[in-house]
């Protein structure tokens, strides 16, 4: 065998696997599931996930400690949304969202104690200060 049709071989060969590894590095680009603990002094109060597929935030209550859950999702181009689970200890709240794709994802989980409004009664400094946020895309 020549030289040529080695060099052709091995071009070939050299292509297969780039594109090989290209779809393998695509396939795994984006980690679909955000989720982060609330930690105080590691109780782990709170845990919040956000699904993208099919927009569904989890917000879990962990913690037999008198305070409520509390998701903060920040999606670009529509704003920052804070959703309660004030259903108590070892219970978990679904939310349903709708979202349109693509857009840039930011969740933190805190801790509160509901005063009626979205934001009123957030213990601000509760989130895990080791991990304070985790993104995603929708």
């Amino acid at each position: 065998m020549s030289v040529r049709p080695i060099a052709r071989v091995a071009a070939t060969v050299l292509a297969a696997c780039t594109a090989v590894g290209f779809a393998a590095s695509s396939a795994q680009a984006d980690n679909p599931v955000a989720g982060i603990y609330v930690d105080q002094t590691w109780h782990k109060g709170g845990y919040c996930e956000f699904r993208p597929y099919g927009e569904h935030l989890i917000v879990k209550d962990r913690d037999a400690d008198g305070h409520s859950a509390v998701a903060e999702l920040t999606v670009d181009g529509y704003g920052t949304y804070y959703y309660w689970n004030s259903n108590g200890y070892d219970t978990t709240r679904d939310v349903d969202l709708d979202f349109a794709e693509d857009h840039h994802v930011t969740l933190r989980c805190l801790l509160g104690d509901w005063q009626g409004t979205p934001t009123g009664g957030i213990i601000w400094d509760s989130y895990d200060h080791m991990l304070e946020w985790v993104t995603t895309w929708t």
